[in-house]
Formats: structure tokens, sequence, C-alpha cells
């Protein structure tokens, strides 16, 4: 079998890869903590998937895959406890037996419900992850327009606002987000326990604090989501997933979703004072968000397929995240932006379909490789046969209408003009034969 090399069991070695290598180094940040729960989150996530191969053969056996989930959902939990908080009222941040627990059900609701059951529908409409982290903390039984204090610890409620300049008369005669305000509070927060909260500067002063600002948001954080503690380690692990599997992982959301939040967070600065500088700087490189932006948004089973729709999506995330930032005081605002955009998918797939070319395109494949035989999985979504097509047909597309048997969709989205190339089946990573499907579904809407 000669194909492009790319399958899926790769892409998913190639993401466990680069989720090992942050978890591995979130060591020199939590401590043993986070290798504990990143081992705890995926054998639960393995075990189940195993236990559920065994139960029937609708639920094949997809370890790589599981184990790359409970990696996503260890390294999207919190821990540290920020030095700026005198206590701590929520004990899955603070230590305790309850830090271990809560990835633990994450994982398993996640990979039994989000993941297997949302899998039967044909496709999964949520990030697994990012749901059932948030069915767990509670944040879905909240009543609309209710506080967010779900998932915010008892003292970011009862100390300074960071994130909702609106509040700035309930503390005087500055802005929450003024230099010396925000940048001492972020360095507090995301400092090294062992700080003096009194004078916590290491580089800068409480004039200019920025040397430190930059050096916890970029390099090393102590509280937030362990995947992002070091927003530099997951630039990096980020773009050698992106080089490595290159063309199959979306990476037009992350730019889109990082060039929005720099957009949007400078003019909420310019809109409600403070320091813009330093609120693009948390808005961008705070842990949920940079982890997210490279690890969860680009989720191929849960994103647009073209890439008109993957810039929209990943506008979209960027705008909601900041906004829900601002006006709740909810940190982890992008796990709750995340769903609303998957679920905004099926409409973002009809935009920017690529149009059916009359005339043969030169289409500049991957270097083939002789493969044994290879097992034929679910679609992976990661719309490669849309960008190699010699005639720009938005072949899974049409896959999903002849397999409903939508013929008139079948025939819109240009099936009569497939030219045999078998471009599409070379390229796809799931091992789909999507050239005799496409093939079978051109004769059938010319006889009609």
């Amino acid at each position: 079998m000669v194909k492009a090399p790319m399958t899926k069991d790769l892409m998913m070695q190639y993401t466990l890869a680069a989720l090992f290598g942050i978890a591995f180094l979130s060591y020199f940040a939590f401590g043993l903590s986070s290798l504990v729960i990143c081992l705890i989150s995926v054998g639960v996530a393995v075990g189940c998937d195993m236990l559920f191969a065994k139960l029937s053969y609708r639920f094949p056996k997809n370890t790589m895959s599981a184990a790359v989930f409970g990696l996503i959902v260890a390294l999207s939990y919190s821990l540290g406890l920020p030095t700026a908080m005198a206590t701590e009222s929520t004990p899955v941040l603070a230590g305790g037996l309850e830090q271990y627990l809560y990835p633990a059900l994450i994982s398993a609701v996640g990979l039994i419900v989000f993941k297997k059951i949302q899998g039967l529908a044909g496709r999964k409409y949520v990030n697994p992850a990012a749901i059932a982290k948030l069915l767990i903390l509670g944040l879905l039984f909240l009543p609309m327009f209710s506080s967010m204090s779900a998932l915010r610890p008892a003292d970011h409620l009862a100390s300074l606002d960071l994130q909702n300049p609106l509040t700035a008369g309930l503390f005087g005669d500055y802005y929450p987000m003024e230099t010396t305000t925000l940048g001492t509070t972020l360095i507090t927060c995301y400092g090294s326990p062992s700080l003096d909260p009194m004078n916590p500067y290491t580089f800068g002063s409480y004039d200019n604090p920025l040397p430190d600002v930059l050096f916890n948001m970029l390099v090393l954080k102590y509280h937030g989501w362990i995947g992002g503690f070091s927003s530099i380690v997951v630039i990096l692990m980020g773009l050698a997933l992106f080089a490595a599997c290159r063309g199959y992982i979306k990476w037009r959301i992350t730019l889109a979703y990082l060039v929005t939040t720099v957009i949007v967070s400078a003019v909420m600065g310019g809109i409600f004072g403070g320091d813009i500088v330093l609120r693009v700087l948390f808005h961008v490189f705070m842990g949920s968000s940079i982890f997210m932006a490279f690890f969860m948004a680009t989720d191929p089973a849960t994103t647009p397929l073209t890439r008109l729709g993957q810039i929209i999506f990943g506008a979209g995330l960027a705008i909601l995240t900041v906004v829900i930032q601002t006006y709740t005081g909810f940190l982890g605002a992008s796990i709750l932006a995340l769903p609303i955009m998957n679920l905004m998918c099926p409409l973002l797939d009809r935009v920017g379909l690529p149009k059916a070319s009359t005339t043969r395109l030169k289409i500049k494949l991957p270097k083939a490789k002789k493969l044994g035989d290879q097992m034929t999985t679910d679609c992976v979504r990661c719309g490669r046969c849309l960008t190699t097509c010699c005639k720009n047909l938005p072949v899974i597309m049409i896959k999903e209408a002849a397999d409903k048997g939508n013929w008139a969709r079948v025939e819109k989205l240009g099936a009569a003009y497939c030219d045999n190339c078998g471009h599409c089946s070379f390229v796809c990573p799931a091992r789909i034969d999507l050239k005799s499907i496409i093939v079978s579904a051109r004769d059938k809407i010319k006889k009609q």
C-alpha cells in the first residue's frame, strides 16, 4: 500500500510526545503533584477505553487517543496556591486527595460520555475534556446569569478583581489594571510560593513590575493550569507538533485566536483604562489561554473543516474568552468558550467551502511511503482531503452527504466534477477509501 505517511495513530503519537514534554517539565513548577495527576488521568482514560472495547465491538480500542485525552485533562487542570491568597477554600487547588480525585473523575466521565458515547452520534460536537471539566466542577449547573464562582477560589472573589475594569470605583481612584496594582497582583499570583508578598520583585520594582510579569507569564508560572506553566514551553511544543503534522493540524485556529486576543485585550484597555501591555500579556499568556490555543482549540474532531471557518472559530473563541474573563472574573473562561464555539461548527463548516474547478489543478502531495495494511478508522476531521482534491471539492462533506442519502447536496457540492485522481484517499490519515465513495456518488447522481 502506497500512501501519505501520516496516519491517525502517528498524529496521536506526535501529540502525545508534545504533551508528555509539557507534563514532564511541569515538575519544575508544581513538583511531583503534577506528574501524579498526569499518570492518574492517563491511567483512568486508558483503563476506561480498554473496558469499553471489551464490552462492545462498537467501541474499538484506541489506546493512543485515550492517552492523549487523559494528558489533556491533566494539563488543563489547575494547581498551585497563589501567594497573594491568605487562605484557600478550594482543596482541589490547595492540595490533598481532592487534587487527584477530580482529574480522575473528569477523565472517566469525559472518555465514557463525551468521547465514546458522543462518538456514536457520528461526530463529536464538543471538546470532551472541556465539557467534562465544566460538568464535573459544576459550572453548567449554575442558573443563567448567576455568579461564575463555581470554578473560582473564594479568595479570588474577595480580593482585587483583576478582570473587570468596570469595578474600578470599588477600589478607589485607580483602575484594577493600573500598572503597579495589576503588575504586583500578577507576580504574587503566578510567582514562586517562596517569594515575599510585600516585595515580590526579582527583576523589576514596584514602579516597573514588567520584567517580573514577563518572566512569570512567559517562562514559569506556579499557579494555574498545569499545561500552561510556561508559555514558552507550550509554544515550542505546539510549533513542533504543527511542523511534524504539517497539513493535518489546524494551525489557523491558533493564529486567529492569538491575534484576536491581542486586539480585543488592547481595545478593552483603550476603553476602560489601565496598563494595556500588562492586560494583553495577562489575557494572551495566562495558562488556560495559551495551552488551550495550541492543544485544545485545534482538536480536529470538534473544529471546522474549512480554512475560513477555522479563522472565524479562532477569532470567536478569543472574543468570548476575553469578554467572559473581563465581565465575570472567571479566569478559565476559555474552557467555557470552547464548547460554545464547538457547537457552531456545523454552521462554520458551510463557510468558505471550496468552489469546484472545471479544470484539473496541480496539487503538491506529501512524499509517498510504502506501508503495510492499515486499519480504517472514523474520520478525524483534519480537513486534509479538502486541500488536496485536484478539482477543489469538499470531499469529506460529499461523503457525509452520500452516507445520509442526501443526493441533492451531493450534487450541489460538486461531486460530478470528481476526476478520479485519488488524492483524497492518498492523504487520508484515517485510511478511508474516499476515492471509491466519491466516484460512486458521482456516478449515482449522473444516472439520476
